[in-house]
């Protein structure tokens, strides 16, 4: 990001703002030159707000040299995932119908970060009205992954992930309804955070399908997660479906010795999720889970899914029987101006009956259940977060064990089951095949119990150094 400060991390330049080493206006300058330098070739940006994250850095500086220094995040920029409302900025949902919409109110998640002095740089590119899960986008241009820009950055999150892993900004604010703030975190080498249904404010997002849809971060480490979720969290009078949970401080409990991982038990649900893996995220994987072994973790054992028949069920008539509510108006009125992608998912949506939509509500409880027994003996579950790596742009089919599976649902196969039982998961990188694309995995836990699954990221990510081995050769 700068010759002094690069790889990006929130720690890193928080400690430098504070200890006035490094301004925030030298902070935003430095993100808005990589943005220049690299955005036209990567489409992670919508809209890049210059002369107004000039103007915030001036004030966060004049802040902090007065003394009135706010936290971890003051003067550090963020972008948001352009489905989130900013006051005053548009919001195009990616789409050509909202492409003019400005909007009036901030979203509660983009408030509570202005609040904590974070300054906001822009909007970032995504699969139309995140309606997708490869960020290829007709009207805005697709998003590149920086490890190889002949390769998908996944969606619908690619450019917030993007952003993020080039180092074009420290953090980005995204949603997740089938995955996806964790397929692109995993397809760019970066830290993916959903936490629990309820926990962060959905007010001032566009709704894609809202009792699945999530809204987390996308950073460079899990302590720039944790500081994050912890700025974010918290119950919304905006937001009905927010919970009055006691929201811990998330970056004591992941650098606190009685939270650390020894005391983890680890399960490894085998049914479903070792379907259908490519050969070297399986290997990736399970070298994984051998350096977790390493670490002295009390426990990693098989576990069994009893509902996994209930995954797909449980999520495909919800995702798009909603969507097709949500758009039921412009679909009848403008459907031209849809992508041809999202218009026959749309279209799609409109066919989900009652009894399909009321049968999927009965599983995602009974498959909530299930996972929740698990989660009764373990303290965190881990499973890949994509069966495969980032695949080229010209790619709509990949063969894996003699069997042939669409791209578009193998990229969000490993990653529905928890949009629709609401449980907080991050995806962390754990490795690279051998065309030096990186693999994810995620690490998921019991509802609201979020410092788990941060507390083992946060010990595997140092003892693997990953911090420094994701940056991609742009």
């Amino acid at each position: 990001m700068t010759s002094l400060i690069k790889p990006t991390s929130i720690k890193t330049l928080s400690s430098e703002i504070r200890n006035k080493k490094l301004s925030p206006v030298e902070i935003v300058e430095a993100c808005l030159e990589r943005i220049r330098e690299f955005n036209g070739s990567l489409d992670a940006f919508i809209t890049v707000l210059e002369a107004q994250s000039r103007a915030t850095a001036k004030e966060a500086e004049k802040e902090i040299n007065e003394g009135r220094y706010r936290g971890p995040l003051h003067g550090i920029p963020f972008a948001i995932k352009d489905v989130i409302c900013a006051q005053g900025v548009r919001c195009t949902a990616g789409s050509k119908i909202m492409s003019d919409f400005v909007s009036q109110v901030d979203a509660t998640s983009v408030a509570r970060m202005k609040n904590s002095g974070a300054i906001l740089i822009g909007t970032n590119n995504t699969h139309e009205f995140a309606c997708g899960i490869t960020n290829v986008n007709p009207h805005f241009g697709s998003s590149k992954n920086p490890w190889n820009q002949s390769r998908l950055s996944g969606g619908s999150s690619g450019g917030s992930a993007v952003s993020v892993s080039s180092d074009m900004v420290p953090v980005a604010l995204a949603t997740d309804t089938s995955g996806s703030i964790r397929v692109p975190s995993s397809l760019c080498g970066v830290v993916g955070l959903k936490p629990t249904y309820g926990r962060v404010s959905k007010f001032g997002i566009i709704d894609l399908a809202p009792s699945l849809d999530h809204v987390g971060c996308i950073t460079k480490s899990v302590w720039d997660a944790a500081a994050v979720l912890q700025t974010i969290a918290g119950q919304d009078p905006l937001d009905p479906s927010s919970e009055n949970k006691n929201v811990p401080d998330y970056i004591k409990a992941i650098e606190t010795k009685e939270n650390e991982f020894k005391r983890q038990s680890v399960g490894i649900p085998k049914e479903y999720f070792f379907d259908h893996l490519h050969p070297e995220v399986e290997k990736i994987f399970f070298d994984f889970v051998d350096a977790l072994i390493s670490m002295d973790i009390s426990s990693v054992t098989d576990v069994h899914l009893k509902e996994a028949d209930k995954i797909y069920e449980s999520w495909r008539p919800l995702r798009l029987g909603e969507s097709a509510e949500i758009h039921q108006h412009w679909l009848n009125t403008r459907s031209e101006e849809y992508g041809d992608d999202v218009r026959k998912m749309l279209t799609q949506g409109t066919e989900v009956s009652a009894i399909e939509y009321i049968r999927a509500q009965r599983f995602r409880t009974e498959l909530r259940n299930d996972f929740i027994r698990l989660l009764g003996d373990e303290n965190v579950l881990i499973i890949p977060t994509t069966p495969i790596a980032a695949p080229t742009f010209n790619e709509q089919t990949i063969e894996i064990g003699g069997k042939t599976l669409q791209i578009y649902q193998t990229l969000s196969r490993q990653t529905i089951a928890f949009d629709s039982t609401g449980l907080p998961v991050i995806s962390i990188p754990i490795g690279f095949t051998k065309d030096k694309l990186p693999i994810g995995a995620q690490i998921i836990g019991s509802p609201f119990a979020e410092e788990k699954i941060l507390s083992l990221a946060y010990a595997y990510e140092r003892l693997n150094d990953s911090f420094t081995k994701f940056n991609p050769p742009i």
